[in-house]
């Protein structure tokens, strides 16, 4: 979901007013730190689970017992 303009706008509004000007920069700078951190950590989850082998499945014609329409296969 993205925000629109006036959300992004009323959220930084609300950002100055509950961390101040000076503290704001700095507020910003850590989430993103934060955000890198989480992300390079879920990276490195994805990594560690191996990936499952992949499976072959063979039939032959003689295999199949009936179609969908319910009458035999030949």
């Amino acid at each position: 979901m993205l925000l629109r303009t006036e959300s992004l706008f009323l959220i930084i509004v609300a950002g100055l007013l509950l961390y101040g000007w000076k503290r704001l920069p700095g507020a910003m700078r850590d989430l993103g730190r934060a955000r890198r951190i989480l992300k390079s950590e879920a990276q490195a989850l994805r990594d560690d689970v191996p990936l499952p082998k992949r499976r072959v499945v063979e039939a032959r014609p003689e295999d199949v017992v009936a179609r969908r329409d319910g009458q035999a296969g030949t």
